[in-house]
């Protein structure tokens, strides 16, 4: 998931600092750290190979996959400071470039492949989708002061698999609608200032948000290795509960709440 321009590879083209007088270990702990990330580019490779060959369980362990990286690399990345010891790599390039296929062009062309809106706006929903999201990867004001998202953050590959595993293998039409809708006002959302929460670098409630994202992942890993069978109760209610609780905390960040850190707290509204 991108994060603001400090980067989730920790990592920044400004003032790039020298690498005398670092260790080895501290160029090797670098060289790994990009690594892992670029890593995501391979899952996302594979799962196209796997959407192309009709192969849904596969592709989702691939979307699964490429989201831990995507959420282990940032900490380790700070942890041990890559900034100054591969500064010739732009770890926040890195990670908007892996990003945008992991988390945007294969969950669309999953999308597309299995049918998941009405066959008729298919193609037109999943260019808008990838149209939507190239312009909200180049945001400036990405991310706000307290590290809260501007728009939704693009994750398609939490909210595509969500969909595909709540409503089946086999969707009706009413679901098709239901996903056609969705998708459209998450798309339309990018380009606003509603705050989306990033589950990491938000202090607040910051362990709830990670307990809620982490079970979100368990679910869909979960689910995702019983398919093609039927999605009990307990497991659509465990896929849908963490959406609920970040559209919760969208309304409330967005239209209730002050900024929840740094110094200069003040209220945010839309189109602030």
């Amino acid at each position: 998931m991108s994060s603001q321009p400090q980067s989730d590879d920790a990592t920044t083209g400004d003032s790039v600092p020298s690498i005398f007088g670092t260790s080895k270990q501290d160029v090797r702990r670098g060289w790994i750290v990009h690594c892992a990330t670029a890593l995501g580019a391979v899952c996302g490779m594979l799962g196209i190979i796997s959407v192309l060959d009709n192969a849904p369980k596969a592709a989702l362990l691939w979307l699964i996959a490429a989201q831990v990286l995507d959420g282990l690399d940032g900490p380790v990345a700070r942890a041990w400071n890559v900034q100054t010891s591969v500064p010739r790599i732009d770890g926040y390039i890195l990670d908007l470039v892996i990003d945008y296929v992991t988390c945007a062009v294969v969950p669309v062309l999953f999308m597309y492949k299995f049918h998941m809106v009405p066959s008729h706006a298919s193609l037109a929903v999943g260019a808008f989708l990838l149209f939507s999201s190239a312009l909200w990867f180049s945001r400036t004001d990405m991310m706000t002061d307290d590290h809260w998202f501007n728009g939704f953050p693009s994750v398609w590959n939490l909210a595509i698999p969500t969909m595909y595993l709540v409503q089946g293998t086999n969707g009706t039409s009413l679901n098709r609608w239901i996903n056609f809708a969705v998708l459209l006002i998450l798309a339309l959302s990018q380009l606003t200032n509603l705050k989306f929460v990033h589950p990491v670098q938000v202090r607040k409630f910051r362990v709830m948000t990670l307990a809620f994202f982490v079970a979100w992942l368990v679910a869909m890993f979960w689910v995702t290795l019983l398919l093609p069978g039927d999605v009990s109760l307990f497991a659509r209610v465990a896929l849908i509960l963490p959406g609920f609780y970040q559209l919760g905390l969208m309304i409330w960040r967005t239209f209730f709440a002050a900024q929840t850190d740094g110094p200069s707290a003040k209220r945010v509204l839309v189109g602030s």
